[in-house]
């Protein structure tokens, strides 16, 4: 019996699979973009921030201003996937059962969690600031 019901859970289970795939090399790859963005921005605004702390800017600044610069970037990727999903429904409501694909825990797990990441991303180049 174990190995019918097995057998009738192995498409959904291989569908999941290979969602879950996608989902996590999306999000990685939106981890190292955001990190490149952000690094490729310091490095060439490297002499406005000598300029600023030269004139007394705290390096707490400095670094609040690459931080703030990178979770602009996950507010915009937030509003561009919440849209995406948006447009995706019809197609994502046949892979969930008994969820909405609109469910809001979901939806502000998933925003949590890009801020986080995004945070994270961009912390590496605010450390050559601290």
């Amino acid at each position: 019996m174990e190995q019918v019901v097995a057998q009738s859970e192995a498409s959904r289970r291989f569908n999941t699979i290979i969602i879950s795939s996608f989902a996590l090399a999306a999000v990685l790859l939106a981890v190292l973009g955001i990190y490149s963005i952000i690094a490729f921005s310091v490095a060439s605004r490297v002499q406005e921030m000598a300029i600023r702390m030269a004139l007394g800017s705290q390096r707490s600044h400095i670094v609040r201003l690459i931080l703030v610069s990178g979770l602009k970037l996950a507010a915009i990727g937030c509003v561009l996937g919440l849209a995406g999903a948006a447009a995706a429904s019809s197609v994502l409501r046949s892979f969930l059962f008994h969820v909405s694909p609109f469910d809001p825990v979901v939806m502000i797990l998933t925003a949590i969690a890009i801020f986080v990441l995004a945070l994270a991303a961009s912390a590496v180049p605010a450390r050559r600031f601290r």
